[in-house]
């Protein structure tokens, strides 16, 4: 039964998106004049960053919720009997490591800060960190990144957790969701870019570590 609402609320989604794709017209002229007028606004001077984090942040929101959710589903999929081992151990790789984690945590740092002005922001710098996370986990170093750490899981929830927030007081004071003044935008946009890359980066790096996680041994 559930199996077949499932099939029906598909094919729904399905019908509903295929009618909604062959009913747009064949010419538009999209939105980049509007977005392009309302820059000086936007709190930043990076197009995309103004979209996504300040004219459409409420689907920002909406993407970190469903980030948080895989990663819940990620959780419940893991046993508290397994337990993570590096698999490449090696004595090259953990010296390549003490060379590249401290530039790749630059290289994050300086992506979350140029994504404002130029491409970069949350997700690149948050794709950055987890692979700086990974290779922390492949080169053997005894620090625990997985949703097993109770901190590490309060750092994944910070994302959603900032979107609340800041939505909350732009409700409050401006009855609004996650509309800013022209003065205070690019303080929020950073706020939310920085928890958000934090809590991309956690994601990222636990779904991969499902995957290397491997049965603890039975005593």
């Amino acid at each position: 039964m559930v199996r077949f609402f499932t099939f029906i609320l598909t094919a729904l989604l399905f019908a509903g998106l295929t009618y909604t794709v062959l009913s747009l017209p064949q010419q538009t002229q999209g939105l980049a004049q509007t977005v392009g007028s309302q820059m000086q606004n936007s709190g930043v001077s990076n197009p995309v960053t103004a979209v996504l984090m300040n004219f459409r942040a409420y689907d920002t929101l909406l993407e970190m919720a469903v980030l948080f959710i895989a990663l819940l589903g990620v959780y419940s999929l893991g046993s508290s009997a397994r337990e993570a081992k590096s698999l490449l151990k090696s004595p090259v790789l953990k010296r390549l490591g003490g060379i590249l984690v401290p530039v790749l945590l630059l290289l994050s740092a300086y992506i979350l800060w140029i994504g404002a002005q130029a491409p970069g922001g949350a997700f690149q710098a948050g794709s950055i960190l987890s692979a700086t996370g990974i290779l922390i986990f492949l080169s053997g170093w005894k620090l625990d990144l997985s949703y097993k750490n109770f901190f590490v899981r309060l750092l994944a929830s910070t994302g959603l957790l900032a979107f609340v927030l800041v939505s909350a007081i732009t409700l409050l004071f401006s009855d609004t969701l996650l509309e800013f003044s022209a003065t205070e935008a690019s303080y929020f946009i950073f706020i939310l870019e920085a928890a958000a890359t934090v809590s991309i980066a956690i994601t990222l790096f636990n779904l991969f570590f499902t995957i290397f996680a491997q049965p603890k041994e039975e005593k």
